[in-house]
């Protein structure tokens, strides 16, 4: 699970420099990581996530 929230943070942050850059706001970038690491594509996050992600939220 530890690895998944580094991956989550590594890419998210990443992601939104580089749309920074691009005139475009870093948000996008973050939820554009959501979509990528999450089941819809990559499936690449561990199964626990999506239970704490409420507490995450907050």
């Amino acid at each position: 699970m530890l690895t998944s929230l580094s991956l989550i943070f590594l890419v998210g942050l990443s992601l939104g420099a580089i749309c920074g850059k691009c005139k475009i706001p870093c948000i996008i970038g973050m939820l554009f990581t959501g979509i990528v690491l999450g089941f819809f594509v990559l499936d690449a996050l561990d199964p626990s996530i999506l239970n704490i992600s409420s507490d995450l939220k907050k």
